[in-house]
């Protein structure tokens, strides 16, 4: 009789194990969904700190360049030089916004 009881003690204690184990927290899913996000969350710190890398270049070219500032300029804010005429070419049958 002890035996029996010892045994489905035992029992008892590996499912709540294995309870633990697949389901509960700290399991199995739980670890690879966390080893996924922290994958996803890895690559988007590398594509940021490349980003900061274009950033940082940039602004260090501002910093010593002139001609980087113009570019700018030009690019962005549609910086015409006195004397200069602006010209923009728009593809084959696309209309110009205004």
């Amino acid at each position: 009789m002890t035996g029996r009881i010892i045994l489905v003690g035992l029992g008892i204690l590996l499912v709540l194990s294995q309870y633990q184990l697949w389901l509960g927290t700290g399991s199995i899913s739980e670890l690879q969904r966390l080893t996924d996000e922290l994958e996803k969350q890895e690559l988007e710190n590398q594509r940021l700190a490349s980003r900061n890398d274009e950033l940082v270049s940039e602004i260090n070219a501002l910093k010593t360049d002139p001609q980087a500032i113009e570019e700018l300029l030009r690019s962005r804010f549609g910086y015409v030089k006195e004397g200069e005429t602006f010209v923009r070419l728009l593809p084959k049958g696309e209309l110009p916004s205004e």
